[in-house]
């Protein structure tokens, strides 16, 4: 079932394009990092989604209908980069007034327990942390029970423990039904989290697909050994880095049967995932590289 769904959006400011032909689906069960650097229109997609802004062209849809509506704001929670709170206020007020919107609301208990506000919760938040404003934003996203979560950097100022209790909390979100989309520059919280990615980069969309097809893409795992006699099949097809023989492929298992195969010895075999990140650092520097050779080919 797709939740949201983003078709040829493009966005324009004045001269300046934020978006251009745009297009993202967002499912049930599925939790999708919305990537890309500064400026990438990251923040205006989600703007869009929820009807803060329209788009200049194309079409967006949010449970079938127009972002905005009184029914798909119901179905969605949202946590945007920053919020502010009326100081004099405390968590379980503003708990209780955002509940009171919505037809079947999260019990208030569990949001103080999932988002460890207990000591928190009949306090003023005019004295709060940011950590602490950031885990009553959380909380108040999930207040009206959604069906789709809509998270700017959502973790941003939360302490280690706060982001890893925020992983679990997001996980089991998803493996209930529910749908996220998130943007962060958190990597441990994007490969968590994420069972999809989207790179936006000057409003164009450069990469789409799952973490695992994206990693195995780019050839993402990394095979080091030791050897004091390495021979013929060593020396072909393996890399000597600080004593040790290293190999990056995106077939390990097949690469360590040849390996045994050729008889050479070796030891102290390792083979590492390597991570998203670096996965998306060899993708951009592919893409700048493509885009070299084009303008030096015209």
């Amino acid at each position: 079932m797709i939740v949201a769904s983003f078709s040829n959006v493009s966005k324009s400011f004045g001269k300046n394009s934020a978006l251009k032909d745009l297009n993202l689906e967002v499912k049930k069960g599925q939790a999708v990092a919305l990537l890309g650097p500064n400026g990438a229109g990251k923040s205006t997609a989600l703007t869009i989604l929820q009807g803060l802004r329209q788009p200049t062209t194309g079409t967006v849809r949010i449970f079938g209908q127009k972002p905005g509506t009184p029914d798909a704001m119901a179905r969605i929670g949202v946590t945007p980069q920053t919020t502010d709170f009326p100081p004099q206020l405390s968590p379980r007020e503003l708990l209780e007034f955002a509940s009171a919107h919505f037809q079947r609301p999260r019990n208030i208990d569990q949001l103080i327990e999932t988002f460890a506000l207990n000591t928190l919760i009949d306090r003023r938040v005019q004295g709060f942390s940011g950590g602490e404003r950031r885990r009553v934003a959380l909380a108040l996203c999930f207040a009206g029970n959604p069906e789709l979560v809509i998270l700017d950097e959502p973790t941003s100022g939360l302490d280690a423990a706060g982001q890893k209790d925020f992983s679990i909390m997001a996980n089991q979100f998803v493996a209930d039904g529910g749908a996220l989309i998130l943007t962060s520059h958190y990597w441990l919280e994007i490969e968590s989290i994420a069972n999809h990615i989207v790179m936006i980069d000057n409003g164009i969309t450069v990469m789409d697909g799952t973490v695992p097809d994206i990693k195995s893409a780019f050839g993402l795992n990394h095979i080091s050994f030791f050897s004091a006699t390495p021979g013929p099949h060593i020396k072909k097809n393996y890399q000597l880095e600080n004593e040790n023989w290293e190999l990056v492929t995106n077939d390990s298992d097949d690469a360590v049967r040849t390996l045994i195969k050729s008889g050479e010895p070796f030891s102290n075999l390792k083979v590492t995932p390597r991570d998203l990140e670096e996965a998306i650092a060899i993708y951009r520097q592919k893409q700048t590289a493509n885009a070299d050779q084009n303008g030096a080919v015209q």
